[in-house]
């Protein structure tokens, strides 16, 4: 009986597929401890100190290593896909950015330039990492089969999170680690976690030699890994009409990314403003965590059935009605700052329901527009076409600055409703993808 409810039931390389997700999960520890959760707030009340201007620093520190991925992410996919180098790349950009991250406990108050040097380039490997791991569905899954097999890696890495979740509250409870300044152990946990859950990836990860595309890249030195990687690009960008639906789903991406990328980093800081504690900050991204692993099962149950297209606009939509609620809620907050009597406490039940709608998205939208990407990349040029990816997914992390300024200079309401914009763009985006057309253009 529970056999049948395996999502990933009678598709070959099971091995493969497990040493796959246990990159999704060894990754988790980053994304959740150090991006979305401890870091950013002990960056903004540890290392910098001042409310006037911690929000922006924040947003320049995420915002410009994400540039650096930015440039080199269409290079290095390129390079992977010439030379044979996705398995060896990925497997180094995990081990940099475990020990980077482990590295994170040795910034003290006031080391601006330290935690620049440390977090840019733990960032810089995690984003990277990303890229290459996505340039594997194609050789693990067949095409109908993309949604099912990353919502699912989602979802085991979601259930991972939710265990790292429970083991840091627990921590927090028992040592009394509450104050920021006492949160370094939590960095070097993060670090190791990455490292440790790399090792089956590295074991019994197999990558296949890249299928010859059937343009032949006219390469002056094909020796020479960079030149390949240029002609490659130089092949791709002569090419952007044939894959014109592929080319407006990364720039749909990049504004609803943009939306993923302000809730991932600005979530910890957030959750202060509305005066959670530090058990309460762990426990609300626990619940929002729990939301996200139902969030993946969507695409993995239905989207290869529904539709990758109908799939993303049915979850933008949701992610539209949810930023103009938590703006409404953020508008509330700030009147009852100023009417409520003194001792009274204001109910954070909304911001619980607005959290746990946008948990639902980032875990949805996430695993669905990977798979999306998949469903139109040829299988010959998958790590340089997700490479194409992550330079449009990661650039979309420059939206974040609009967005502290915004919350820094007027407010959080105005703020979120900058958000909405950016899903709005990005759903509107999404209307002018051919599905059908851009799978035929991959096919060929």
């Amino acid at each position: 009986m529970l056999a049948r409810l395996y999502p990933l039931r009678g598709l070959p390389h099971q091995r493969q597929l497990w040493a796959w997700i246990s990159f999704d999960v060894a990754n988790q520890s980053f994304t959740l401890i150090i991006n979305t959760l401890l870091f950013s707030t002990f960056f903004q009340q540890v290392v910098v100190r001042d409310d006037k201007v911690d929000d922006q620093y924040w947003s320049y520190l995420f915002a410009g290593s994400m540039l650096l991925v930015v440039l080199a992410s269409p290079i290095a996919g390129a390079v992977a896909d010439g030379k044979n180098w996705r398995k060896m790349s990925l497997i180094a950009s995990g081990v940099l950015c475990g020990v980077f991250t482990c590295l994170l406990a040795f910034v003290q108050p006031g080391m601006l330039w330290l935690a620049a040097l440390l977090y840019i380039p733990a960032n810089f490997m995690f984003n990277l990492g990303e890229n290459f791991l996505a340039s594997f569905l194609p050789q693990l899954a067949r095409r109908e089969d993309f949604a099912k097999v990353s919502g699912f890696s989602w979802a085991v890495a979601y259930c991972s999170a939710l265990f790292m979740l429970a083991a840091t509250a627990g921590t927090m409870m028992w040592l009394k680690l509450e104050t920021p300044e006492q949160w370094r152990p939590f960095f070097v946990a993060a670090g190791l976690w990455f490292l440790v859950f790399l090792v089956p990836t590295a074991l019994f990860l197999k990558e296949r030699p890249t299928p010859t595309s059937s343009d032949p890249v006219d390469a002056p030195d094909p020796r020479n890994p960079i030149v390949v990687a240029f002609s490659r690009l130089g092949q791709t960008l002569r090419e952007i009409p044939k894959f014109r639906d592929l080319a407006m789903v990364l720039l749909a991406s990049f504004f609803y990314g943009g939306g993923m990328a302000v809730v991932i980093s600005f979530a910890s800081p957030l959750t202060d403003e509305f005066g959670f504690t530090s058990i309460e900050k762990v426990i609300f991204i626990a619940v929002i965590t729990v939301s996200g692993i139902f969030g993946t099962l969507i695409p993995a149950l239905f989207q290869d059935r529904l539709g990758h297209k109908k799939m993303v606009l049915m979850l933008l939509g949701l992610w539209v009605a949810t930023t103009i609620y938590f703006a409404f809620v953020a508008w509330q907050h700030a009147q009852a700052l100023h009417s409520l009597p003194a001792g009274a406490k204001e109910s954070k039940l909304p911001i619980w329901i607005a959290g746990n709608l946008l948990g639902l998205g980032i875990g949805s939208l996430g695993a669905s527009n990977r798979a999306l990407v998949g469903f139109l990349t040829p299988p010959s040029r998958s790590a340089e076409f997700f490479g194409l990816w992550g330079l449009v997914f990661k650039l979309a992390a420059v939206l974040t600055i609009p967005f502290a300024l915004v919350k820094d200079d007027i407010g959080t309401p105005q703020a979120l409703m900058v958000l909405c914009g950016m899903i709005i763009v990005g759903f509107v985006l999404t209307l002018f993808v051919d599905e059908r057309r851009g799978a035929a253009a991959a096919r060929e």
